[in-house]
């Protein structure tokens, strides 16, 4: 959600950038692209100052949940193996055939 927040914010600040260049007097069909051009950099430079802890709150919400797979993922391989494991502990001792071979093929 924190993400969202910063995207909704950041595209806000370029939004009111580019007004602000559009009130300026950049309104002509030559100059609209350099209109957008000054706007990104305007909204790049606010961006990085004014944003700067709603920008640390999406990383570290970012980082959390990616610890948070990680710590699944590892749970869910690690217990699979220790399952597995103690399956083969549990398992019963195969008997032999009268060939001498443990084999499952009779």
């Amino acid at each position: 959600m924190s993400m969202v927040r910063y995207l909704i914010l950041r595209t806000l600040i370029f939004v009111g950038c580019l007004a602000a260049t559009w009130l300026l007097g950049m309104r002509d069909r030559e100059e609209q692209l350099l209109a957008v051009v000054i706007a990104a950099v305007a909204s790049l430079v606010i961006s990085a100052f004014v944003l700067k802890p709603f920008r640390q709150q999406a990383s570290a919400d970012i980082a959390e949940r990616v610890d948070r797979r990680g710590e699944r993922r590892r749970d869910r391989e690690g217990g699979t193996d220790e399952a597995a494991e103690d399956a083969e502990i549990r398992r019963p001792a195969t008997r032999t055939d009268d060939a001498g071979s443990d084999s499952d093929f009779r």
